[in-house]
């Protein structure tokens, strides 16, 4: 395990934005043979309800644009005074140059204000702000930018009631900055990476390459694209999806991620009865619970409203869950942990007494977002040089 502990870098405002598209389970009655009584026992058993998806010319770069356009506003930042941008995803607009580039330039930061991309999945909230919290210890930088966005939903078969009914897709921005008063925060990071093929697009990137000057290669790609693989369960999913060994994650969410928690609670030096609220990743219910009551928590400190109302937006869903929380419960110690491919495990004991942490706002799409025919039609006259 990898533990750590930081004391200046200071949280100091959260701000979540999700799609305004909702998607209710009882709509979708009929992959439950329109059984009311299905559906019924399927929601309190795993916590499917809403969910909330992006249309097909919504990035997860835009989401995590807006997150911030609202974070600036909100908090009235002077953008100047921003050191650094880290952009967390795992669906960048471009394989490169980093898409924090792009947001750089929208945002309208300085010149020296560094960007780059860091990728990274459901646990990614609190990587980013374990990555970032060192940036700020270290002194050479004062305030940090850490932008999150996913869009899990896009693509997904309705009919697969494994997935489409779980995924939501959102947008975090999260400002940290370096505090002259002591602000502590304990992290425990662990690597299970012989799990790196349990969650993962394995045609994704450059393992699977294409000639592009070799016509047998389309012909190829054709066919691969329509190819489809039946699994043990009898479903059938494409090839050139993602691919989820569920019995692999199942088994190391409930070995692994209880044991972590109960970890950096003993490196913390706390309990669990000191803790105000278990801000799980929003796995679904039954994992949320599970997970929480295998660390030691009682039921009442772990919400899991957030997947009810938003579904699992993935590395946004622990802000999510953080500003789902009752109003009356306090924020100076929070235990949250995210978990998933990697395969890792990332849990900190946070202080966000005094952080502003926004409502979960609708989305609203930016001016600069073209449709894909707009952007085809972009980039030819960007090459002829038009």
């Amino acid at each position: 395990m990898a533990l750590s502990k930081f004391e200046h870098a200071k949280i100091t405002g959260i701000s979540i934005v999700v799609p305004e598209k909702e998607i209710n389970i009882y709509d979708e009655a009929e992959y439950y043979n329109n059984s009311i009584k299905k559906i019924d026992r399927i929601r309190k058993m795993v916590g499917f309800w809403k969910r909330r998806v992006a249309d097909n010319t919504t990035t997860p770069a835009d989401l995590a644009y807006n997150a911030a356009e609202n974070l600036i506003k909100e908090m009235n930042l002077d953008k100047s005074t921003i050191d650094a941008l880290v952009f967390i995803v795992q669906q960048p607009d471009v394989i490169n140059p980093a898409t924090a580039y792009f947001l750089h330039d929208k945002l309208g930061l300085s010149q020296n204000c560094i960007a780059t991309d860091i990728n990274q999945g459901c646990a990614g909230w609190i990587f980013g702000i374990h990555m970032v919290s060192q940036m700020i210890e270290s002194g050479a930088y004062k305030k940090v930018l850490l932008l999150n966005g996913d869009t899990p939903s896009v693509g997904i078969d309705p009919a697969n009631r494994n997935s489409a009914p779980i995924f939501g897709d959102g947008g975090c921005a999260t400002l940290l900055e370096y505090s002259e008063d002591r602000v502590e925060s304990f992290y425990n990071i662990e690597t299970v990476s012989s799990g790196f093929e349990a969650i993962v697009s394995p045609f994704s990137g450059t393992r699977f390459r294409m000639d592009w000057a070799d016509e047998k290669e389309f012909e190829l790609l054709h066919r691969l694209i329509h190819e489809k693989i039946t699994m043990p369960t009898g479903m059938e999913v494409p090839l050139m999806g993602g691919y989820l060994d569920g019995i692999a994650v199942f088994d190391f969410t409930i070995k692994v991620v209880p044991e972590n928690i109960k970890a950096t609670l003993k490196y913390a030096g706390i309990q669990q009865d000191d803790v105000n609220a278990l801000c799980l990743h929003q796995a679904n219910k039954q994992i949320v619970q599970a997970v929480g009551l295998a660390a030691g928590f009682e039921e009442e400190k772990i919400p899991y409203t957030a997947f009810e109302n938003y579904g699992n937006n993935t590395m946004c869903s622990i802000p999510t869950a953080i500003a789902c929380l009752d109003k009356g419960i306090k924020k100076d110690k929070l235990c949250c942990c995210g978990y998933g491919n990697g395969l890792v495990s990332a849990c900190a004991i946070l202080n966000l007494e005094n952080t502003y942490v926004s409502e979960v706002n609708n989305f609203i799409k930016p001016s600069y977002v073209k449709t894909r025919d707009e952007y085809i039609d972009y980039w030819r006259k960007k090459i002829k040089g038009e």
